[in-house]
């Protein structure tokens, strides 16, 4: 018996990248796929520390490491 292979519904993609976050990955040194959407005024924060509540989408660069 042979399954058929079924792709991913849009909604089932939609769900699982906005699960991923670069903290969860193993090597966030990698590429990220933006899905073909542009990342327009990006905003990377030099910090020394962590900050308390981070919130989604932002982003900092520890300059203390």
């Amino acid at each position: 018996m042979v399954q058929e292979r079924r792709s991913p519904t849009t909604e089932q993609v939609q769900a699982i990248v906005a699960a991923v976050k670069l903290s969860g990955l193993q090597d966030p040194d990698t590429s990220v796929e933006f899905a073909k959407q542009q990342a327009l005024q990006f905003v990377v924060e030099n910090r020394v520390s962590d900050p308390v509540a981070p919130v989604d989408g932002q982003i900092w660069l520890r300059t203390d490491l």
